[in-house]
């Protein structure tokens, strides 16, 4: 089934407009990202295990204050281990490009032409 011209202007439409959003929040992502802390890895890794005994111990001494206090250490060592460095990565140090510039896509194909070869690949796998 073929579009209008009107419906075709309208798909490329938002098709433009998800690339560009999608450039967009790929674009923040990228420049949120830190390099991984080791040492607050191993750090974290060693307060959840230390939490795990202490709430382990609480359970088997039957003292729920020391269950709870066990389970705290154990989201603290959690909040350690994901706790990431100040250094920006190698990547983000040395731009590729200018800062207003978006990524060049090399001929993609439109969504419109992924959907009409998809169709018709079905069509051709039916006869």
């Amino acid at each position: 089934m073929a579009l209008s011209e009107h419906e075709q202007r309208l798909l490329e439409e938002m098709e433009r407009g998800f690339y560009q959003s999608e450039a967009d929040v790929m674009e923040a992502g990228v420049s949120g990202r830190r390099r991984i802390n080791y040492r607050s890895l191993v750090l974290g890794i060693i307060v959840v295990l230390v939490g795990i005994g202490v709430l382990v111990g609480g359970v088997a001494a039957q003292q729920l204050w020391l269950g709870l206090i066990g389970f705290a250490v154990m989201v603290g060592g959690v909040l350690l281990m994901t706790a990431r460095g100040s250094e920006p990565d190698d990547a983000e140090a040395r731009p590729d490009r200018p800062s207003g510039e978006s990524p060049k896509r090399e001929s993609r194909e439109t969504f419109s032409e992924r959907m009409e070869r998809r169709w018709d690949e079905r069509m051709e796998g039916d006869r």
